[in-house]
């Protein structure tokens, strides 16, 4: 089975494990899930949910979740826009994290990168009204593309970055800081309506 159609099935597993927690928060490309365990210690109120492609990458993850006794945090396998279709109920999200996605930085490549309009009607969708898609990336260039799709797509408002959260610096961000390369972050809400 395709890991997407395994997500499907996964559903009732992201419910249950989220039940009963005050905010559902979405990891997307987690890698090797440090910001999603770490985001998971410093707020215990908040279920992370995480996706990433790689399988042996969500299976260390969950491994560690487990052994440090993580109650809130879970990985799960899948790929592209699909992957947060088939995992995340419509209207589930408080908050959805896009860090660092490839940016396929050659003009012929653009139309592989990640948010664009199909991927931002998916997460419109996922997020709750008043939710937040949070993004973030070391490519100035797709930073701005970031912004003009998400202004294209309407009815997001930029918010600020500082949320009132304890957020971990993620496995790239320490990596692009630890360079001096600039990163570019944005963060934008769904309208109430």
């Amino acid at each position: 089975m395709a890991p997407n159609e395994v997500l499907a099935e996964a559903r009732a597993e992201l419910i249950r494990k989220s039940a009963g927690f005050s905010r559902i928060e979405c990891d997307f490309g987690a890698s090797k899930g440090k910001f999603l365990s770490e985001s998971a210690v410093l707020n215990p109120a908040v279920f992370f949910a995480g996706i990433e492609g790689l399988s042996d990458r969500v299976n260390r993850a969950n491994r560690k979740i487990e052994r440090q006794g993580i109650a809130n945090a879970s990985l799960w396998r899948g790929w592209g826009k699909e992957s947060l279709d088939a995992l995340i109920p419509d209207g589930f999200l408080d908050t959805l994290h896009v860090s660092f996605p490839d940016p396929w930085p050659k003009r012929r490549h653009w139309f592989r990168r990640l948010v664009k309009e199909p991927f931002l009607e998916v997460a419109a969708r996922k997020l709750k009204p008043g939710g937040v898609l949070r993004l973030m990336t070391d490519h100035l260039g797709y930073f701005a593309s970031m912004k003009e799709e998400v202004a294209t797509h309407g009815g997001w408002v930029e918010v600020d970055w500082r949320d009132g959260f304890q957020r971990p610096v993620t496995e790239f961000e320490t990596i692009f800081l630890a360079k001096g390369d600039p990163i570019g972050r944005v963060a934008v809400k769904r309208g109430e309506g």
